[in-house]
């Protein structure tokens, strides 16, 4: 092969077993060829995360070691030269690779820029020891930071009459005048591959503070003109002013703004992994080629580049000139991808450059399009409902009005598959119900609430044939996804999830959350506010919450007090919480303003960890999906929108190409309907609104091409609907599904239920006839007798029944408090109802035997695990101290008792005559010390 074979692989068509036989292809070649064992050096192959990274390196290995030693490998012609040939040269390089493993060029893109990069250190000014940061926001927090701290500091006055105009305008428009999170948001505009490609053509000084205050005067001068009754001033025009004067001074900060950003990263010796692709295209311009490999050390004959179609322009613009240096040399290249499966335009991915753009610059006579229209993965039923659905798409859309259905039709030309798998036709389930939208004012079980109580039914269903790991819930976006997992976890099914359990989705925690931010400032209206909306009352602090009282204490006093009956699914956030609460002091102390700020800033973003089980159900969003595939795939809110909403309307780099406005050569405007439409911007508006059209039939069918077996889908109601037809634009896929579905002529019902083929039993998995995998139960248990810091002495034993057993002697003062004691245990779910009788004869037995002792017959003051703090603040807790009733506390004599269910140890008198210490420091006169190992007799402690 030479020049470039472009291959469009449409989902589940088998693009990794692809790529690797090409790879072996250049690698071992059949014929009489000339053969380098190790020319795996001079093959680089990238895709775009570790983990598609890995599974190449492991499927190249697979396959040459079975090329090399299995009889019933496919050979082109068993048991000629040829296939002996290959046989022997497949062993040979796979001894090499395994041998010089470092040289093995399977990549990410990240990674390979990076090398590149490295080489070039001097060049762009940096140490060879620099260090790449992949948390892009952390710096620019930093820079926004940096850049506010110095307006107080001369030469700044321009730039802070901007940000105050920015803040009254943000003012009048009803929103925060803390600007901080603005600029930190618009910060990240200039980090795009559309900036950054847009700005190289812009003249260096092009937005000074000179320049920026000479054109916002011509555009105020242009709006008061257009006010007057006689101005000639076009309509368009007086809009374009007006809207280029409320975001012009965005760009006068910029300047400020990436100088401090420069600095961040100068000073710590940073680069942004972000800024990889930029820097190394500037480095490339206009260069030969050769001299990038001469600088790298290593010279590449064959590129294979896969998931092409989440490739940005400005990674395309580096690997194009390497591309055409091999294709010049007759070498042969390889780029895979499929443009329907293009969900990554908010990370600068660009489908037409896979679309139509590699064509136009290779030539026709120098590139060969391959259509891989075979699906591998789903059963016959699953693809034939896509194959419906999504080549009709064009039509869908034109006969709803929308006008730009041609060019959709054009991306989705070659989505018709053929089921590659005898063994699947026929078989399948797809099933999607739409559900009456209702309204969350009037009707307290809107669409979504619907779907949510549908799920026990279904998990039932499904459990019956599958293992809870067959099963995935895909949803649009990670508050979707953490709806679904706290209603599994509710329901006591085990979960898998990476990115949809944030801490700020469980209500539990919000509340807590909420109690701390009014524990900080009770006299705050918002806090007052939202413990209204939470609560339905003012609280009062408990007693339990003192001042001097740790941050860990103020927590678990909050959440017995205000949150006692925590639901089961919100169990993991809680203690994902907690932990956080005690990483939080670890690094900066037990201060609890700055943890509330830290929550507000940073905290409630933080996502729980699930363990990855193999009978877990999985919850993701789509786009972490995409490459995946699951027996059962359940859309639970199938309803992506095409349009952007008000809040979610992103921010674009317009050009205007009209005087006077093209002075300023590039703006940013949030694209939105009433901020563009009508102005000289309009074009870039409905190129962005046919975008996100785009997106979000991609994302649908990347959602709806990961089932094997069974496929459930959930939507709304369209709003408009009628028996036989739909009338009205369409603006979410979910409404083109509906009226495909009418379309076709298919029965729906009254519940507008869509079923096609029967649901199956799962081959591999006799779940059924096995058992099935039952709910696991949480149980609840109060904090107040379960969570207790090591550092306050807490014990912790080896057995079950002396923990418990522990617990209950914490609840006695007296011996008449010994079947209460039980109770509590068992109605807490510390102690199970079955064991009661049993406890609480062998504790009453543990009592009996120190009667003589008079410790739990009220002769003393009874003091159950205090907490005594000493000269250095380390917090110690016994058991239990008894001191004199008729005294006032630290005068007369004390004794100090520890319970002790293990085996003896010296560390554990070391630490009773710790306590008895403490309390003679108190100003206890007569202090004694008992260890009372409870199967044995009490041992006094001198």
């Amino acid at each position: 092969m030479t020049g470039i074979d472009i291959i469009k692989a449409s989902a589940g068509s088998g693009k990794t077993w692809t790529l690797t036989r090409e790879f072996i292809r250049f690698l071992v070649p059949a014929d009489d060829a000339p053969f380098d064992e190790r020319a795996f050096r001079h093959i680089l192959a990238v895709t775009f995360t570790n983990k598609a990274t890995e599974e190449m390196k492991s499927r190249i290995i697979k396959e040459l070691h079975a090329l090399a030693t299995d009889p019933d490998y496919d050979y082109p012609e068993p048991g000629t030269r040829a296939t002996e040939l290959m046989k022997k040269r497949a062993a040979m390089a796979l001894t090499a690779i395994l041998h010089d493993y470092a040289s093995f060029s399977v990549s990410t893109i990240d990674r390979f820029f990076q090398v590149v990069m490295r080489a070039f250190a001097r060049e762009i000014n940096q140490y060879a020891s620099y260090k790449v940061e992949l948390d892009r926001d952390s710096v620019l927090q930093q820079a926004v930071d940096r850049m506010l701290a110095s307006l107080d500091e001369p030469g700044n006055e321009t730039l802070l009459r901007w940000l105050t105009d920015y803040s009254l305008e943000q003012v009048r428009s009803g929103q925060q005048w803390d600007i901080s999170k603005k600029l930190f948001d618009f910060s990240k505009l200039f980090m795009t591959d559309a900036f950054k490609l847009k700005r190289r053509a812009l003249g260096p000084d092009l937005w000074s503070k000179d320049r920026i205050t000479e054109f916002r005067g011509m555009l105020q001068a242009m709006i008061e003109e257009a006010r007057k009754p006689e101005s000639s001033i076009s309509a368009e025009d007086a809009k374009t002013a007006d809207i280029l004067d409320k975001n012009v001074h965005l760009l006068g900060i910029f300047s400020d703004l990436y100088a401090h950003l420069s600095a961040c990263l100068k000073e710590n010796n940073l680069v942004l992994l972000s800024e990889t692709s930029d820097v190394l295209s500037r480095i490339i311009d206009g260069s030969d080629t050769p001299f990038i490999y001469e600088k790298v050390g290593t010279r590449y004959d064959h590129f294979m580049l896969d998931e092409f179609q989440d490739t940005s322009r400005l990674q395309w613009e580096n690997f194009r000139p390497l591309l055409r240096e091999a294709a010049d040399r007759g070498e042969g290249s390889l780029i895979v991808g499929d443009i329907k499966q293009s969900i990554y335009r908010w990370r600068d991915s660009d489908m037409n450059l896979l679309h139509s753009e590699v064509q136009a610059a290779f030539g026709e006579d120098r590139f060969r399009v391959v259509h891989m229209q075979k699906n591998w993965r789903s059963e016959e039923r699953i693809v034939d409902f896509n194959n419906r659905f999504f080549g009709g798409i064009g039509d869908l859309l034109a006969r709803n009005g929308v006008e730009f259905a041609r060019r959709i039709s054009g991306y989705y030309s070659d989505v018709r598959q053929q089921v590659a798998r005898k063994a699947s036709l026929g078989k399948g389930y797809v099933q999607v119900e739409f559900l009456e939208r209702g309204s969350s004012k009037s009707d307290a079980t809107p669409w979504r609430e619907t779907v949510l109580e549908r799920l026990p039914d279904l998990m039932r269903d499904l459990l019956s044939r599958y293992r809870a790991s067959d099963i995935a819930f895909l949803v649009r976006k990670n508050e979707e996804g953490a709806q679904i997992a706290q209603a599994l976890l509710s329901l006591g099914y085990p979960v898998v999830t990476e990115d949809s359990l944030t801490l700020v989705s469980c209500l539990s925690v919000r509340k807590l959350a909420a109690l701390l931010k009014y524990r900080v400032n009770p006299d705050d209206p918002v806090n007052t506010t939202l413990m209204l909306q939470l609560f339905g009352e003012i609280p009062h602090l408990p007693e339990s919450c003192r001042v001097s009282d740790s941050l860990y204490e103020i927590c678990d006093a909050l959440l017995r007090e205000y949150l006692p009956d925590i639901p089961d699914g919100d169990h993991p956030f809680i203690f994902a919480f907690l932990d956080e609460v005690i990483s939080y002091t670890d690094r900066y102390g037990s201060n609890l303003c700055g943890f509330v700020n830290w929550w507000d800033d940073r905290g409630r973003n933080v996502k729980i960890s699930s363990a990855r089980r193999d009978d877990a159900v999985t919850v993701m969003t789509i786009h972490k999906a995409k490459g995946l595939d699951f027996q059962v795939v359940v859309l639970p809110f199938f309803n992506d929108t095409f349009r952007h909403s008000g809040g979610e309307a992103p921010m674009i780099w317009c050009t205007p190409r009209k005087a006077p406005f093209d002075t300023i050569g590039l703006v940013p405007l949030s694209a939105t309907k009433t901020e563009m439409e009508g102005t000289l911007f309009e074009p870039d508006y409905q190129e962005e609104k046919e975008m996100a059209a785009v997106d979000a039939i991609n994302t649908a069918y990347v959602a709806m091409t990961r089932a094997v077996k069974e496929m459930y889908l959930f939507s709304p109601v369209p709003e408009i609907t009628q028996k036989d037809t739909f009338n009205g634009r369409s603006f979410a896929v979910s409404d083109l599904l509906y009226s495909h579905l009418i379309a076709e002529d298919r029965k729906m019902g009254e519940a507008f239920l869509h079923r096609e083929g029967v649901p199956g039993r799962s081959d591999s998995r006799q779940a059924a006839a096995e058992g099935v995998i039952a709910p696991l139960r949480f149980s609840s248990i109060p904090y107040d007798g379960r969570l207790r810091l090591s550092l306050k002495g807490g014990e912790f034993f080896s057995r079950e029944e002396g923990i418990r057993y522990h617990d209950i002697l914490s609840r006695i003062d007296r011996v008449e408090d010994l079947k209460q004691a039980v109770d509590e245990a068992v109605r807490e779910g510390i102690l199970a109802a079955a064991e009661a009788g049993e406890a609480e004869s062998k504790i009453a037995a543990l009592l009996d035997s120190v009667a003589g002792r008079h410790w739990f017959d009220g002769t003393y003051r009874a003091l159950n695990e205090i907490t005594i703090v000493d000269a250095s603040g380390e917090i110690h807790r016994p058991d239990r101290v008894l001191v004199e009733k008729d005294k006032p506390l630290g005068q007369g004599t004390a004794l100090v008792i520890d319970y002790k269910f293990g085996r003896r140890e010296e560390k554990y008198s070391r630490q009773i005559r710790r306590y008895m210490k403490l309390l003679s420091q108190m100003g206890y006169r007569d202090v004694r010390g008992t260890l009372w190992y409870c199967n044995e007799k009490p041992e006094d402690v001198q």
